[in-house]
């Protein structure tokens, strides 16, 4: 008599969205990998973000990490793994519409900073329009020592931040803790290492219950004040790949 192999168990998120009070929140998901990206968790992460633009719940976006850190920046080892996967050849595409989406959403973001935000990680936390940060979490841009360039750290960097602010952070690769990214205006607010989520989750549903709309609107208005939504287009994040293209990665350290 022949048998039937069992259906495969349908894989985890990547990417896991929880909506409380009017806030969407989004956590990249690969906690054994410290959330390190990986092509199929960023498309994950561009159609969760879309999806909340036209959702008439959604008031506010927090964006955070899973396991106690926000992102540890490109999962090296999968892109240098044997065979090389099959998403290789569109990495690139998927990390500048993730990023898109991102710059495009209308609501405010919050970003939970914990642990760390490095490299390419670090892009994501750029996209806050409000960081809270635990006072030992870092945010490090340090492919400069790694000999790369860093288009999508540039393209939020260089949108929203004076060009010594930019440059200071660039082309040093220091890590940058919580009171330095006060210091420099990225982080809207330093907290206790262990309070950084509950923080953010409490300041996003705060906004979320201000009257509807209002969060959003004003959010348009500044942006287009700041000419920030053409910076933060699709466009802008082509421009930024083109002009400082991304290096291929650095093999994994041993």
């Amino acid at each position: 008599m022949e048998t039937t192999a069992p259906p495969a168990a349908p894989a985890e998120p990547l990417v896991r969205r929880t909506d409380h009070n009017g806030v969407a929140i989004i956590e990249l998901h690969r906690p054994e990998r410290k959330n390190a990206l990986i092509p199929p968790m960023l498309d994950e992460l561009a159609a969760a973000v879309d999806a909340t633009g036209s959702d008439p719940n959604v008031r506010v976006l927090m964006l955070c990490g899973a396991g106690g850190a926000f992102c540890s920046g490109l999962d090296l080892k999968e892109y240098n793994a044997d065979p090389p996967p099959s998403w290789l050849a569109t990495g690139a595409a998927s990390i500048r519409a993730a990023h898109a989406a991102l710059g495009a959403c209308p609501h405010p973001i919050v970003v939970a900073l914990e642990r760390y935000a490095i490299n390419g990680g670090a892009a994501f936390a750029l996209a806050g329009d409000l960081v809270v940060a635990g006072s030992t979490a870092w945010l490090q841009i340090a492919e400069v020592r790694l000999g790369m360039n860093a288009p999508m750290n540039l393209a939020w960097l260089v949108a929203r931040y004076p060009m010594s602010t930019v440059l200071q952070i660039v082309l040093t690769g220091d890590r940058l803790h919580g009171p330095d990214l006060y210091r420099l205006g990225i982080a809207y607010e330093v907290v206790d290492d262990d309070a950084v989520r509950d923080r953010a989750e409490e300041l996003a549903t705060a906004i979320a219950a201000f009257p509807p709309g209002a969060a959003r609107r004003l959010k348009a208005s500044a942006l287009r004040l700041a000419d920030e939504p053409a910076r933060l287009s699709g466009e802008w994040f082509a421009r930024a790949a083109e002009l400082a293209p991304a290096a291929a990665p650095p093999p994994p350290s041993p």
